[in-house]
């Protein structure tokens, strides 16, 4: 099984766990910091609102995955996680985890090599937003999450896929039908084929 960071929060605290209906707020911008958590059952988004309102997609948290790691280190949350579909959560006291990772060095290593591995991770969800063009950004997005025959297997909707590239679903849904009559993409239920290689686009 491949390591995680829920696993090692496992072995070294036993979570409390609690449900929560589809929109429910798990913690919201501000709250104390008390829990860090993990996804047994659903998924998570973990958002910011910018001054406009507008909801800007942080992080999907899905089975098997930790989210608000930081409030180990913190007050509060700068954050709002809310429950994408009706869930289980294993909430871990975080004054709990964190004298159990005090009290062993190795679990602490296990722990920064697991928060290096999603740092970079994010690194490489920040070049995706960097690219301007919303056609090479959504390539860009696809090929890296299909498989060696270019299949990208959609584990979100596509509303939300919007959201992750920082596009409104409507230049998301417009674009993805440009690239699929151009003979880059083909579009399926619960999949996108793409029919171009990573050489054929230039990204940079």
């Amino acid at each position: 099984m491949k390591a995680s960071l829920a696993a090692l929060f496992r072995e070294l605290a036993r979570p409390v766990e609690r449900e929560f209906l589809a929109g429910a707020g798990i913690f919201r911008d501000g709250d104390p910091a008390c829990y860090v958590y993990a996804v047994a059952r659903g998924a998570v988004r973990v958002v910011r609102f910018t001054p406009e309102g507008t909801q800007l997609t942080l992080f999907r948290a899905e089975v098997g995955q930790t989210f608000a790691e930081a409030a180990l280190f913190a007050e509060s949350y700068h954050c709002t996680a809310l429950a994408e579909s009706a869930c289980l959560i294993h909430c871990h006291d975080c004054a709990t985890l964190l004298a159990a990772l005090k009290s062993h060095p190795e679990a602490m290593l296990r722990y920064s090599a697991l928060l290096s591995r999603q740092v970079r991770d994010l690194r490489t969800q920040l070049e995706t937003l960097t690219i301007r063009s919303a056609d090479d950004r959504i390539l860009h997005y696809l090929q890296l999450i299909a498989d060696r025959n270019g299949v990208a297997i959609q584990t979100t909707t596509r509303k939300e896929m919007a959201q992750e590239l920082g596009l409104t679903h409507e230049t998301f849904y417009r674009r993805l039908a440009a690239l699929e009559k151009k003979g880059m993409l083909r579009r399926d239920r619960e999949q996108i084929i793409l029919l171009a290689t990573r050489q054929e686009t230039d990204y940079r």
